[in-house]
């Protein structure tokens, strides 16, 4: 996958390339699993930033991972991305989120750039797109593809905790809208600058598609 390198501290040039590269390593594994569930479309390429060029130079969006014009846009740094997690636990007294994310993995950082990967699949691209109401469904099976995918069911398990404990912590401060509002508590519709609000429902989808996903399986 083509990439290109775009920061606001040229300080952080080589920290960001190396840890890219790596990133694109794992992509292409992931990849190679994603194509045996759907066809997909590689974007042209992805763009790896430091934390200011990718959320204040090329958006606005406060969390650095999206895609944008077919172009996928990442800060690839493990440490940035800790301290955006343990962020979202900061007054809540749960021991396990704050435990797990100041142990976030370069695995962690690699599910972020797979999650914007598996936005191109075709089953979304046909059925999704443009669909408000249905955003969440996209959104948590892009959390859940990459975690079954990527995960040893042991940390599978630890971050589905993790996350549902964090949901309890958060519900009376954001409340128990229904999905198809995906997007409320955070950025998306301005009413909250927290990184909690954003990840709020993110946490809801991927639990509710694994939810979803379990009964699927029961049935058949």
């Amino acid at each position: 996958m083509k990439y290109a390198v775009s920061v606001t501290d040229t300080s952080y040039v080589k920290e960001i390339e190396e840890s890219g590269r790596k990133i694109i390593e794992s992509l292409h594994d992931f990849a190679d699993d994603l194509e045996k569930l759907t066809t997909f479309d590689y974007p042209r390429g992805i763009v790896f930033h430091d934390l200011k060029s990718a959320t204040e130079l090329y958006s606005e969006i406060p969390l650095p991972a999206y895609t944008s014009r077919d172009l996928i846009h990442l800060n690839p740094l493990t440490d940035a991305w800790r301290e955006i997690f343990l962020s979202s636990t900061v007054g809540k007294e749960v021991a396990k989120a704050v435990e797990y994310y100041s142990s976030l993995e370069e695995v962690d950082v690699a599910m972020i750039a797979a999650h914007e990967l598996t936005h191109h699949a075709d089953f979304f691209h046909d059925d999704f797109e443009g669909d408000e109401e249905n955003m969440w469904f996209e959104e948590g099976m892009c959390e859940y593809i990459p975690r079954k995918l990527m995960l040893s069911g042991e940390k599978f398990k630890e971050i589905t905790e993790v996350e549902n404990l964090l949901i309890e912590a958060y519900k009376e401060d954001y409340g128990e809208y229904t999905l198809d509002q995906f997007g409320k508590s955070g950025y998306r519709q301005g009413e909250s600058l927290d990184y909690a609000g954003d990840f709020y429902d993110y946490w809801r989808s991927a639990e509710t598609v694994k939810t979803l996903s379990r009964s699927i399986v029961r049935e058949t």
